[in-house]
Order: structure tokens, then sequence, then C-alpha cells
């Protein structure tokens, strides 16, 4: 143990060795800085140099003798260092070690750099004699031999790390092993004169002889003091070779894009332009000068060159980090280009603003032109579909004011008392006015989609408790007394589910009663299987299948109708649990619904549903009816009846539909319409067509570069999809099959589906709701109607008395503002027609809103039009008016849609008493 220092507590050992490093450090600061001096000496010195130094200097001793045999010296090392300096060349230090190997009578002289990490030695220049084989010149040049001299911790590499030259002699018994392969290439004598830096050794030059000849210290000293400058010389080198190859690849880079570089020095207002940029602009390098006079007066455009600068300016002032800006400029054939300038800021002045910016330019010309056509277009189209749309209103308003009549009084003539015959008549005409109503909304753009008044509840449920209360229903009815339900559910098929239990067992109980009333079976099996599954929901499959009598087909194709045409219809029939109601229910639950049967081989009903999974907190999802007016739909069919049937059931559901019987013909309409900017959102192909099928026109049309918006694909074919998709690899490009026949609620499924995982067609395609209300609220209120048609007026006032409403009627607006100005009755709402004289719906809505009617600028007002056109109910919306209904005018939506503004009063009423 070391004796302890008394004013620290170390031992003197480690007091030593922190003085050795200590003067380490000091040395190497000390040696760093006399280089530095003497760089700058030397590059003082060299401007007064009038010769040209072409080869290296000899030292003074050749002429002169200094004394001991000694060649070199300090002042021939300055000598070579002003060689060094004024040559400036790589080669030079290749002309040293000729000089020293042919002063010294050296067979081979060499320079090393050392990485003390990996011990390794890498070989960097060489001097020989010409006579000197080629053998013993590669193996001088392989650093094994000097690895296997300075292996780590060996006295040798302890010896040169300590700064010490190391002389390696044939003669050295104890390095014979080492020395064997330089003897037998003829080498007897070497030295090794380390670089060192804090105690490692970074560098070596090694010198061979063939004689025993004696190594003068004086020597080993100058040419210590060379290899120090030698490797800086080197690393200057090594770092401007670097420079110079980032300066050629960026060179290199700028040439080869067709962006335009520049920097702009902020203080003298010069600025580089790069030869892209020039040649983006038609310029030549050296055409005119870099400076803010040629940006200004010849490059930017003159109606945006002020802009331009002052953007800049401000970036300079807000000390902003960068910028980004769009401008014309000037090409020099005098046509205007756009560009895209991006800048960065850099090198801030005492005050913190930039005083050098540096951007590139990006030529957008084509795009600016681009999206000027699809401005045009998208205005062009616009005009074309508001034209359509004025028109198709006012068809809707001379049709539906009747309708409105007819509907509403067999409506109230249904309260009074009719006899058998009485009863029957009316019962004719609802049903005929229905089945007219049902054509109207064919024809007309408001889809029927919007009768839907069914809102789901999404509740946690057990499904095996829902199929026990189901067969406890059906086991203790003496209807069905010896009944046998039959469940195969499989494993995979979730037990506890989030969403409507009481309308799935309305569904299902219904199909089992159904299958048991007329199958003449005692025997229905129910199956559930899971179709899909995502995250959040999970779609089941559920199936009612007998094996009684079944179904002629003529009697199929009745029931398919009859669910195609009032699956979104309420059902005021006894049975209420009909399939239209099953059907609507269905899709209202995201789901599809078929039918299959065949005379003497029973019925199979199957319908899907999708459900949340049972996890607590999660939100509910509610698949409202939407309005598809917008949704543009391509048939291609070379069948004339099949592709008409079709296009009629597209029609039905108001899709905007076109048709062509080729697939030639097809690819050609798709692109047309993509290039107007109206692409088509889908496309129904038929699979069966002559020279080209569905599928491969379903992969011309997925492969085609040229599409911008490519179309929804649609497989209408009697094969199933694992059919088709076996053995055509294009099948997986299809995006849906259907099977036909196409019925209206199947393409209405699939559509619907689609659209609700694609926000572009969810944002044309929006939804309609409907809001369900407690309708007590309605009871003892007081309306004001706006409408100028008696029928009309008595129809609507015979409505609302039914639910103990009562209603002043104002034959235009003008009369409503002055029964709301000057009457004392306090009215709880207003019912507004649209289409009225002298002052219509809107501009009467606006006067109040404005405030014309002290104290009721706040009432609810609901738009009540025969326009059922798509943008009425915004412009309804836009003026004012808190609601929106459609003539004929639905008892039960108005009730809705009028207890549920109601209801919204009254909460802003309490709130703000509150």
């Amino acid at each position: 143990m070391g004796k302890k220092s008394v004013h620290s507590g170390d031992s003197e050992e480690d007091l030593a060795a922190k003085i050795r490093l200590l003067e380490n450090e000091l040395a190497s600061l000390k040696q760093t800085l006399h280089a530095k001096r003497t760089v700058k000496q030397l590059q003082n010195s060299s401007f007064g140099i009038t010769q040209i130094i072409d080869e290296v200097p000899t030292p003074a001793s050749r002429t002169t003798l200094v004394g001991e045999g000694a060649i070199f010296d300090e002042s021939w090392v300055l000598d070579t260092l002003k060689f060094l300096v004024k040559q400036q060349r790589p080669n030079s230090i290749q002309q040293i070690l000729a000089k020293v190997g042919e002063l010294l009578a050296l067979r081979e002289i060499a320079l090393w750099s050392r990485d003390n990490h990996s011990n390794t030695n890498q070989f960097q220049y060489q001097w020989c004699t010409a006579d000197l084989p080629d053998g013993t010149r590669s193996h001088l040049q392989n650093p094994a031999w000097l690895e296997s001299l300075l292996q780590p911790d060996s006295a040798s590499l302890r010896q040169l790390q300590e700064g010490t030259p190391l002389e390696v002699r044939a003669t050295d018994h104890d390095m014979a092993d080492v020395t064997l392969g330089l003897r037998t290439q003829g080498i007897y004598n070497s030295l090794l004169i380390p670089l060192c830096e804090q105690g490692q050794v970074r560098g070596l030059i090694t010198l061979h002889r063939d004689n025993p000849r004696t190594w003068h210290p004086k020597d080993n000293k100058a040419l210590g003091s060379l290899l120090a400058w030698l490797f800086r010389f080197m690393q200057q080198h090594e770092q401007l070779r670097i420079m110079v190859d980032r300066d050629t690849r960026h060179q290199y880079a700028m040439e080869a894009t067709n962006d335009g570089l520049w920097d702009w020095n902020l203080l003298t207002n010069r600025i580089y332009f790069s030869r892209s940029y020039l040649r983006m602009l038609g310029y030549d390098y050296e055409d005119l000068p870099g400076n803010l006079d040629t940006l200004r007066d010849y490059f930017v455009h003159p109606d945006d060159v002020d802009n331009m600068l002052v953007e800049y300016q401000t970036a300079v002032e807000n000390q902003r980090e960068s910028l980004q800006l769009q401008f014309r400029m000037l090409h020099r054939d005098g046509h205007e280009l756009w560009v895209n300038s991006k800048a960065k800021l850099f090198e801030p002045d005492h005050n913190g603003k930039a005083t050098r910016c540096v951007g590139v330019n990006t030529d957008i010309t084509d795009f600016m032109s681009s999206r000027e056509e699809l401005i045009n277009a998208k205005a062009q189209a616009d005009l074309a579909s508001r034209t359509k749309s004025e028109f198709l209103a006012r068809i809707s308003h001379e049709i539906r004011t009747p309708m409105n009549a007819i509907i509403g009084i067999g409506y109230l003539l249904n309260d009074t008392q009719l006899d058998e015959q009485q009863q029957s008549y009316l019962s004719s005409i609802n049903s005929a006015a229905d089945s007219l109503l049902q054509i109207i909304n064919q024809l007309l753009d408001f889809s029927k989609i919007e009768a839907g008044r069914v809102i789901l509840e999404y509740a946690h449920f057990d499904l095996d408790q829902l199929f026990e209360k189901i067969s406890r229903l059906f086991e203790i009815s003496a209807l069905h007394r010896s009944v046998n339900i039959i469940y195969d559910i499989k494993p995979d098929v979730p037990r506890f589910l989030r969403g409507d239990a009481s309308r799935l067992s309305q569904i299902l109980s219904h199909l089992i009663s159904n299958a048991f009333q007329y199958s003449n079976t005692n025997q229905v099996v129910v199956r559930v299987c899971r179709r899909a599954q995502s995250a959040k929901q999970v779609m089941l499959e559920f199936t009612v299948e007998d094996s009684g009598l079944g179904m002629t087909e003529e009697k199929l194709a009745h029931i398919k109708e009859r669910l195609v045409f009032n699956h979104n219809a309420q059902d005021h029939e006894k049975n209420s649990y009909g399939l239209g109601i099953c059907s609507h229910l269905v899709h209202l639950m995201q789901g599809d619904f078929a039918i299959e049967s065949s005379l003497n081989h029973g019925c199979k009903i199957t319908f899907s549903a999708s459900f949340e999974r049972s996890h607590f907190g999660e939100k509910t999802l509610v698949n409202h009816p939407r309005d598809l007016n917008n949704i543009r739909v391509l048939i291609v069919d070379d069948n004339s009846i099949a592709r008409t049937i079709i296009a009629s059931t597209a029609r039905s559901i108001h899709l905007q539909v076109d048709e062509i019987d080729n697939p030639v013909s097809a690819i050609e309409r798709i692109r047309q319409a993509d290039n107007l900017g109206q692409p088509y959102h889908f496309i129904l192909l038929d699979y069966r067509m002559p020279n080209m099928n569905g599928l491969q026109l379903t992969g011309l049309i997925k492969t085609d570069r040229t599409l911008k918006s490519k179309p929804h694909v649609f497989l209408i074919s009697a094969y199933h999809r694992d059919e088709i998709s076996s053995s055509d690899p294009n099948a997986i490009l299809v995006d849906e099959f259907l099977s036909k026949p196409v019925s209206e609620s199947r393409l209405f499924d699939a559509i619907s589906q689609t659209i609700g995982r694609e926000q572009l067609l969810q944002d044309i395609s929006p939804e309609i709701t409907i809001t369900n209300e407690a309708l007590e609220l309605l009871e003892n209120c007081h309306l004001l109607i706006a409408e100028d048609n008696v029928v009309n007026q008595q129809v609507i006032r015979g409505i609302l008395k039914k639910k103990k409403i009562s209603s002043v009627i104002a034959a235009n607006g003008i009369e409503a503002l002055k029964l709301l100005e000057s009457s004392s009755e306090i009215f709880d709402a207003i019912l507004m027609d649209l289409e009225m004289p002298e002052m219509d719906g809107i501009e009467a809505t606006q006067c109040i809103r404005a405030g014309h009617i002290q104290q009721l600028q706040d009432i609810p007002i609901i738009a009540v039009t025969a326009q059922a056109m798509r943008g009425d109910r915004e412009r309804c919306l836009a003026a004012g008016m808190n609601g929106y209904l459609s003539k004929p005018v639905n008892p039960e939506l108005l009730y809705t849609t009028l207890a549920d503004i109601l209801r919204k009063k009254k909460i802003s009423n309490g709130n703000t008493q509150h």
C-alpha cells in the first residue's frame, strides 16, 4: 500500500499517475500550438519565395558535415515543410519518402496509419528501390509482418507507445521468430518510428535495409518530427477530398433534377442561381448577373414580384425559419410558368434576423393548369345538376300536392263510421294511393328510404336466453303444441352481444311461426354461424329452414316482389310481423334477407345481422337509410331484357343509371366519364358475355392507370363466388358478387355496405335520420299553419287534431307574419309551406329570424313542401328552419319531428330560465 496524501487522501502512486497524465496532455497541447505556429510561419515565408520548389530539399549534411554521421536536422524538416506547403499535392509525400530512402540507402520505406481499437495497421505510402523484387514489395505492404511484431501488451508496442523508435535486427536472437519473414525477403535491419498522441500510436514510418548499418538518433528525431507533419498533411488532403466529393455530388444532383436551387445573400443582394434554375427559365449560366435586379426584372412575373418580395421581407422581419410561396415566373421566350418555392433562412445577425436565404423552386405549371380545368368542369357539372334539380322539383311539387290530398283525406276518412262496402272502397283507394306513391318515389329523386322510422335499441343481451324464450313461446302455444325447433349454433358464435334483442326475437319468431303454419311440418331448424367480424362488430347469419310443402316459383317471386317494394314501408295490417317488416329490420341491422323455396322441398329463409361486441362503454352504431341520388352506376350486359330489369331495379332505389351492351364500349364510357369529372361509382357486370366476360372486364377496369377514380365492381352471376374465384384470378378484384336475379333489397344492401366503408361515397350519400320521441309533448300544442292549398290545409289540420293539437291557418307568408304580429295567441311552432303566393316560406322564415316580429325570432319552424329534392333540406335549414317534411305528409313522421323540436325548445327554455 502506498502512502496517502495529506490533502487529497490519494496514494502517492495515484498522484504520480495523474501528474504523468497532465504532463502528456500539456506536451500534446504544446505540440499542437507549435504546429500551428510553424504552419503559419511556413505559409508566410512561402510568399517570399521567388523560386519554384520542384523537388524535395537536400539536407545540408550532404555538403557540410553535421556531426557523427547524421544526415537530417530540424532545418531540413522546415525546408521540407515549405516544399509541402508550396506544392500542396498528394504525391509530394511520395517524393519525400523517395528522398529519405535515397539518402539513407534504404531498400524500402513506408508510411502506416494505426487503429488502436482493432489493433490493425493500414498501409498508406511506399518507396522502394527499383531492383526490389515484387514479392518483397508485396510482403512489406502486407500488414501481417507488422501486426506480428506489435502484438497487444507486447514490449515492442509499449516501446513505441512511449515515443521511442524500435530497431529490429536480424541478429537479435529474442526476435528471431518475428524477423524470419523479413530475413527471407533480404531485410536484415529495420526501424519503426512512431507518431504518438496521448500514449497511443497513431502512425508509423518503417525503414528497411539489407545491411547492419546503425540508425543515427538525430536522424530518428528529425524523421519523427517529419512524420507528424506528414500525417497532418494527409489529414488535410483527406478532408479536402471529402469536401470535393461532396461538392461534386451536390453539383451532379442539381444537374440531374428539374428543380432550381438559389442562394440569396440578404446583405449584398447577390443571388446564386443553379444551372437547373436557369435552364427552367431558358437561360444559360452566364447570360445574366446573379443579383436581386435579375430576379426582379427578368425572372419573376411583374404582377407577382412585389408580393413575393414583401413575403420574404416579412419572413425576415418576423424571424421565421422557413416559408413557402407559389408565384409566376417568366420564361426567356415570354411564356408564364408557376413555381412552388420552398426557402429556409440562415445565419442570423445580432438582432436575430437572417442574412442568408436558400431555397428550391419546383415547376408546378401542369398542376395549376389541371386544377383550373377541374374547377371549370365542376362548375359546369354543378350548373347542369342545379338545372335538373329545379326541373324535377317543379314536377315533384305538381304531383305530390294532389297525392297529399288523396292520402290525407283517406287517412281522416278511415276514422269515421263506415259500412263494410265503404270500408272496402276506402281500402282500395288507400291501396291504389300507396302504389301510386311508390311509383312517384321511383320516378323522383327522393328515395323511399326516407320512410324508415325504426330506431334500433342497443343493449347487452344473452343469445342463449333469447333462443330459450323463443322455444318456450312455441312450447306453450296451443297451436304449436307438438313443434320441434332444432338449433344449430356454431361454436364460434358469441353468446353475449350488444344490439336490439327484441327486434331479433321479433324476426325469428315470425319466421318460425310462418314455417309451422304454412309448411305442414312440425320441425324447423334454426342455424346460426359467424359470417364476418371486425375489431368492434360481428356479423351473424341466421337461417330458418323447414322441409315441408315449399312454394311454387310464382308464389316465391310474388313474396320477393312484396319484400322489394315494401321493406321500407310501415305495415298497417293485422299481421304486423310480416316479411316486409322482417326485411326492413334486417336492413337496419346492416344485414341482408333471402328466401329459397321449391315445391315439395321446403323453404329456407336466411338473413344476416350486425352486432357490436359486448364491451361496456362502446358507442352504439345505427345504420340509417341513405340518400342515393348522387350515386352513378353503369350496367353492362349483352342481354337487353336482363339489362333493362337490372336498370329498373337500380332506378327504383334512385341511383343514377346508364346502360351499355358490350364490354369494349363499357371501358371507353368509363374513361370518358372519368375524364369529364363525373366518374361512375359502381359498375354492375354480367358474368357471361361474348368475346369478353365480366371478370376479364373487371381486370381491365381495376388495372387501368388512366382512371383517376376507380369504380367499385359488382359481378352479377348465377354462379357462387367460390365457383368463379377458383377458376379466374381476376375474381379477387371484384368488390361484390350479386346472384341473379338482382333484387332491389340485395342491390341496396350491397351498395349501402360499400358506401359505409368509403368516406367519399358517404359525403355524397348523406344519412337521412328521423328522431323517435314521446308524443305526449304534442297534446294541447298550438301551431300556425302557413299553407295556400285549401285541401292541404284541411289534411294537416285533421292530422294535428288527432293528437289534440290546435292550429290556425295563414294562406301565405304575409298573412303568417301579420298573425304572428297582431294575434294575442301564443304559437308553439309553425308549419311553413315553401311554395306560396305573394311571399313564400323561405322569405317569411328569413323575416322572422331577422327579428321583424318581436320575441318570436326563435320560434320553431318546420318546412312542409312538395319539393322532395336533394338540396331543399339544406336550403330550408340555411334560412333558419328547424325541420323538414315532404308531401304527402306522413302523420307519424310529422308527430315525431314536431315532438323532437318541441322537446329541444323545452330544454332550451329550461336552461335559459336556470
